[in-house]
């Protein structure tokens, strides 16, 4: 049993394992909740689920041996930095060969970002561990922007903290299939792959994309982080959860999450998804006053790909080599030697 991917209800870890078992092969998933994981798959066939707590060292013991490559995506939590890096002490005690882990293109230990920050102290304890191991830094999430979603759906509007920043969203299923392939090609391994989608917007950019698609107007309202963290208090967010939520905008009017590359292009070998595509295909999220779910909620159709499948099978000496972007690595969080 070569790869295994924790956290495999989550929406990136899903579509890494749907990727995977689209090329032959067999997967183990490391899952809290079976019942949850049988109806994230439809099909379970070379799927060999294991379930537990992830800080759980019995657990991990079951769900590290015999694995060559493990794939480490926990979602956003308070407790992200205790699971995350008790999963990496299992690997150092299964003697993974290799982990390759989701990070952030705006970890440092300073990040505006809060899971910036998050993945910043993950990482040390990662280098510190002596695994062997790959970084995918993506930008944000092109689901994101599912959190404006219910005011524009009510009011055609939804405001923020962010009126000039740029965000370089990318699209899960691209980081999805991109992960695949780094877990498949030895090659790859031991770089930091800093991932954006093909484009960075503006909210305001964003504003006019979403007027020409829904064919009215919407328009992003700025407003100041005092005051953005009290409208998300005032809706029910926990402090936790509306700083993370804050720090999206922040830390895109800081500039941290911008970054335009090519690696992701290079790595898939077809151009990735764009915002307007995403933002066309999820249209009816913004016009139903159903659209406030939680971006992460895993109760949606797998991702399409736009790949053929073929390209998903592409040896690991048809891919390219990544073009570097020009991002100094946080000398607190020390990356592999390689930034890509």
């Amino acid at each position: 049993m070569p790869f295994l991917v924790t956290g495999a209800t989550g929406r990136t870890s899903a579509g890494v394992v749907r990727y995977l078992r689209a090329v032959g092969e067999e997967v183990r998933v490391l899952v809290r909740d079976r019942d949850k994981a049988k109806k994230t798959f439809d099909d379970l066939h070379g799927i060999e689920i294991v379930e537990g707590a992830f800080d759980d060292e019995a657990v991990l013991a079951t769900a590290f041996e015999g694995a060559d490559v493990a794939f480490l995506a926990l979602g956003s939590s308070p407790d992200q930095i205790r699971l995350e890096k008790a999963v990496i002490d299992g690997a150092v005690q299964a003697e993974l060969p290799h982990l390759v882990k989701l990070s952030s293109i705006a970890t440092s230990h300073d990040s505006a970002l809060v899971v910036g920050r998050i993945h910043a102290e993950i990482q040390d304890h990662l280098v510190a561990s002596g695994l062997s191991y790959t970084l995918l830094c993506p930008a944000s999430f092109a689901n994101n922007l599912f959190y404006a979603a219910g005011s524009v759906s009510v009011e055609n509007s939804w405001s923020g903290a962010a009126p000039t920043g740029r965000v370089a969203y990318i699209d899960i299923r691209d980081l999805s299939e991109a992960a695949a392939l780094v877990l498949r090609d030895p090659t790859l391994h031991g770089k930091t792959y800093d991932l954006s989608g093909p484009d960075a917007y503006t909210f305001p950019e964003i504003a006019q994309l979403l007027s020409r698609i829904l064919g009215h107007a919407v328009t992003y309202v700025p407003v100041s982080p005092a005051d953005r963290r009290s409208e998300l208090l005032g809706h029910g967010v926990s402090e936790w959860f509306a700083e993370l939520l804050l720090s999206l905008e922040t830390s895109a009017e800081a500039g941290q999450i911008g970054a335009v590359t090519t690696t992701l292009k290079e790595l898939l070998g077809h151009e990735p998804h764009t915002v307007e595509e995403f933002l066309i295909e999820n249209a009816a999220r913004f016009r139903s006053s159903s659209s406030s779910r939680h971006p992460d909620e895993d109760d949606s159709p797998p991702p399409r790909s736009r790949s053929r499948p073929d390209t998903a099978r592409r040896s690991a000496q048809q891919l390219p080599v990544t073009a570097p972007a020009h991002r100094a690595p946080s000398p607190q969080a020390t990356p592999p030697t390689t930034r890509l």
